[in-house]
C-alpha cells in the first residue's frame, strides 16, 4: 500500500508538471498584424524613403534645417536657395512684340518690374555687332591674350578643357563641319574686348532709362545642342539676350515650387536681331540651337 501511495504521488506530480509544460499563451492574429504595421510605419517615418516621397510630390528637395531648396544640379550660384513667390499664375506665354510696338512707358508699366518674359523682334538688327561679331572675330580677339581668359567665369563643354581651347578646336569640332553638338558661355572679363563690345552693342530706345550692370556674357553653340533646364540663382535683375547669329528656341518653365499654381512650359524661337528679356533668376530655362549655323548670343543685366 505504501508503495502504491508513493507511486500515486509520483504520477500526480508528473501529471501536474506535464500540464504546466503544455500551457501555451495565444495572441489574436490582429494583434500581430498591428505590431507588424507599427514596425513598418515607424521604420518608414524614420527613413529617407518617406522624405524622398515627399520631395517627389513637391518637385524639389527641402532643407528643413536651413529652410531652403537644395540644389540638385539645376540652378547656378549656390547650394541652397529660398523659395520664390509664385507670381506667374497669369503668365502662359512669352509676349512677342516688334520693336516698333514697344515704348519705354509700356515696358516700365508691364515688364520692367514683373516676371513677365518678353521678346522684341528686330530690336538689335541695326547693331554693328550683327555685321562684325562672329566666331572668327572672337577667335582673333581672344587669342591676342589667351591666358587672360582663364580667369573669366565660363560654362564649358566637355570638348574644351580651357576657354582658349574653344578657339583652337580641331577640325572635327569646327563650327562649320558636322560634329557632336556643343555649347558654352563666358563672362567678358578682358577690358580691351569689353570696350570693343560696348562699341558694337547699344540698348534700344525703350531701355534708355536703364543702365547695364556687370559684365556682358557671350554664349555660342553648335546646331542641335539642347541645354538642361536650369535657374540662374544669384542674379537679382532681369537679363537681356540678343541673338547675333544663328537661330535658337527658348524653353521656360516655372520654378518647381510653383509648378502646381502656374502654367507649364512656354517656348519661343529667336532669330538674328531678336532680343529676349527674362528673369533667369525666376524662370527655369533651356535653349536649343536650331540647325541654321553657329548660334552667337550676347547677354547682360539691366539696372
Amino acid at each position: 500500500e505504501c508503495v502504491d501511495n508513493k507511486c500515486r504521488e509520483i504520477l500526480e506530480h508528473r501529471t501536474d508538471t506535464e500540464d504546466d509544460e503544455d500551457c501555451v499563451t495565444v495572441f489574436p492574429i490582429s494583434c500581430l498584424l498591428w505590431i507588424v504595421w507599427g514596425v513598418v510605419l515607424g521604420s518608414s517615418l524614420g527613413s529617407p524613403l518617406l522624405q524622398d516621397l515627399i520631395d517627389a510630390a513637391y518637385g524639389y528637395r527641402w532643407n528643413y534645417a536651413e529652410r531652403c531648396i537644395v540644389d540638385e544640379g539645376y540652378f547656378v550660384g549656390g547650394f541652397c536657395r529660398p523659395k520664390l513667390d509664385c507670381s506667374c499664375v497669369d503668365i502662359d506665354q512669352v509676349d512677342d512684340l516688334h520693336i516698333d510696338d514697344i515704348t519705354a512707358e509700356l515696358y516700365k508699366e508691364k515688364y520692367a518690374y514683373s516676371n513677365r518674359p518678353l521678346v522684341i523682334r528686330n530690336a538689335t538688327a541695326n547693331w554693328p555687332a550683327s555685321k562684325v561679331l562672329n566666331f572668327d572675330w572672337l577667335k582673333t580677339e581672344y587669342l591676342r591674350n589667351p591666358d587672360a581668359w582663364e580667369s573669366c567665369s565660363y560654362y564649358k563643354a566637355e570638348e574644351f578643357k580651357t576657354l582658349s581651347g574653344v578657339f583652337k578646336m580641331s577640325p572635327k569640332i569646327n563650327p562649320n563641319i558636322s560634329s557632336p553638338p556643343w555649347y558654352l558661355g563666358w563672362s567678358v572679363c578682358v577690358d580691351s574686348v569689353l570696350l570693343q563690345l560696348s562699341q558694337l552693342v547699344h540698348h534700344p530706345k525703350f531701355l534708355s532709362s536703364f543702365h547695364p550692370t556687370g559684365n556682358m556674357w557671350i554664349i555660342i553653340g553648335s546646331p542641335c545642342f539642347v541645354t538642361n533646364l536650369y535657374l540662374d540663382h544669384g542674379l537679382d535683375l532681369p537679363t537681356w539676350h540678343t541673338q547675333i547669329s544663328g537661330h535658337t528656341t527658348w524653353y521656360l518653365t516655372p520654378p518647381p515650387e510653383c509648378a502646381a499654381s502656374c502654367p507649364g512650359l512656354m517656348q519661343v524661337d529667336m532669330h538674328p536681331g531678336d532680343l529676349i528679356i527674362v528673369n533667369t533668376n525666376y524662370w527655369m530655362h533651356s535653349t536649343r540651337v536650331l540647325d541654321n549655323g553657329l548660334s552667337v548670343i550676347i547677354t547682360g543685366q539691366l539696372d
